[in-house]
């Protein structure tokens, strides 16, 4: 992992991230502001059991108004995402605006990939007994 000035060519990560993460967060600000209608949920009206997302939603809703504990118990794993959204949005928005080297990630570690596969695996069903116990 280096920092480094993007090469001729290069795709602008930052740049592309930064403008689909914004455009989702504005649409989907306007959605919620305005109370439109979000979609049902069809695997918990089947099964009764909440889906690994479920929450996602009214997670953002309480972030939006601020209640940061709130929005954290209803779907910690949607919080901790739109978190690092934030996190690189506001890494994005520096590098660009002051034309500074990009973060790249050269070389994986022997193993990295597996051991985030595993993470990933754990953190989701984690996120999923947690909503279950809530009965989010």
């Amino acid at each position: 992992m280096r920092w480094r000035a993007l090469l001729p060519g290069e795709l602008d990560h930052e740049a592309l991230w930064l403008l689909v993460s914004l455009g989702i967060a504005a649409v989907g600000a306007l959605w919620l502001r305005h109370s439109l209608p979000t979609p049902r949920c069809t695997w918990h009206e089947v099964t009764g059991f909440p889906c690994v997302t479920c929450g996602s939603t009214r997670c953002a809703r309480l972030l939006l108004d601020g209640s940061w504990a709130a929005a954290f118990a209803m779907n910690p794993l949607a919080f901790i995402a739109l978190a690092g959204a934030a996190l690189y949005d506001s890494y994005a928005a520096t590098v660009l605006l002051l034309r500074l080297p990009r973060l790249r990630l050269e070389k994986w570690p022997a193993g990295f990939g597996l051991a985030l596969r595993i993470a990933i695996a754990i953190a989701l069903a984690a996120n999923w007994a947690w909503l279950i116990a809530r009965r989010v």
